[in-house]
């Protein structure tokens, strides 16, 4: 039977629940498009009941995962009875696992003992950033070692981490954002989400940016930063599941997004830009340079190498002067990589 290689998710969200902050970029309503309000347990259950009707039968595994509050932090009875819920579809064996996104701070062996219990896998942390300065001014409440005690605990469980930053926080500077890429590496998460920062209307980050007081990374920059964690993270065998937010009806509309590097299709943008690095490397090795040049790629880098809008083949034309290029499918090249001839 075919399966998917990534899983199936049944994203249930809470948004802001069990969260004792505001930070300065939040407000979860224009991420989820969800209202902040506390879903009972018989809401979660047709939540998920809902939600596996579009799952095939080569939808493998499928993980409920509870996304957009502070899962820990939620009154311990209330967590025991979302996970019971949940669990009732593992039980009949219509879903795998469980996953839930959470906050450095609120990781406690009490907490991860229910965890445990109730067959969650795997457990996602907000860090934002490694750099406390940067978390101060992003009103995060906790610390960078909060993120690393949290996640030692995690390991020593058995979990399976993930940690989600936000380059282009208020203070951070591209070198910081490196240092948090490094520390974050250095932890050795199993993935990564990488969301640059974004202004979203009814944030006290708008207030600060339409007073001048913030400045947003722009989206050329936001794809050069993301694109050298990228790469860094790959160095270290550690997966990225995501680049950027995911574009929603609440996010382009009219309470969504203000400023900042956002694109809908800002992942395609980030691994383009590493495929024409690559490019260029290869071109600048060719001696005598060839006035037309045939490259070739796996079939599913295609649209990488030429960038959106062949905006890749339109720079390699003007920065090389080549007369044609030719971009070919071609299953014997491995993925990520570039050949020519």
């Amino acid at each position: 039977m075919k399966q998917n290689k990534k899983p199936f998710i049944v994203p249930v969200f809470i948004p802001h629940q069990g969260c004792p902050h505001r930070c300065v970029f939040c407000d979860q309503r224009s991420v989820t498009g969800t209202a902040a309000a506390s879903p009972s347990p018989e809401d979660v259950k047709k939540r998920i009941q809902d939600f596996l009707c579009y799952k095939r039968e080569y939808h493998w595994p499928v993980e409920i995962a509870f996304y957009g509050g502070t899962f820990t932090g939620l009154p311990y009875d209330y967590q025991e009875e979302l996970l019971k819920t949940a669990g009732q579809f593992i039980f009949n064996g219509s879903v795998h696992c469980i996953r839930l996104s959470t906050r450095p701070d609120t990781i406690s062996e009490k907490n991860l003992d229910l965890l445990k219990e109730h067959n969650v896998t795997t457990v996602e942390l907000g860090a934002q950033s490694m750099e406390d300065r940067v978390l101060s001014a992003s009103r995060r409440g906790h610390t960078a070692s909060d993120t690393i005690r949290a996640v030692r605990l995690l390991k020593n469980y058995g979990f399976k981490v993930g940690l989600q930053i936000m380059p282009g926080l208020p203070g951070d500077t591209e070198q910081s954002i490196l240092d948090t890429g490094e520390k974050i590496a250095s932890l050795r998460p199993d993935i990564v989400r990488i969301y640059p920062t974004v202004v979203l209307k009814n944030s006290h980050l708008a207030r600060l940016y339409q007073q001048g007081r913030y400045v947003p990374l722009t989206l050329e920059q936001g794809v050069r930063i993301a694109k050298d964690l990228l790469c860094l993270f790959n160095s270290h065998g550690i997966s990225v599941i995501r680049l950027g937010l995911q574009a929603s009806e609440s996010l382009n509309g009219p309470n969504g997004i203000i400023a900042g590097p956002f694109h809908p299709s800002f992942g395609h943008l980030v691994h383009s830009a590493i495929f024409l690095d690559k490019t260029v490397e290869l071109v600048e090795k060719m001696k005598p340079k060839p006035t037309r040049i045939t490259l070739r790629v796996a079939p599913s880098d295609v649209p990488k190498l030429r960038g959106l809008h062949n905006s890749n083949v339109r720079e390699l034309l003007n920065r090389f002067h080549f007369e044609d290029i030719r971009v070919v499918p071609d299953s014997i090249i491995p993925k990520g990589s570039v050949a020519y001839g």
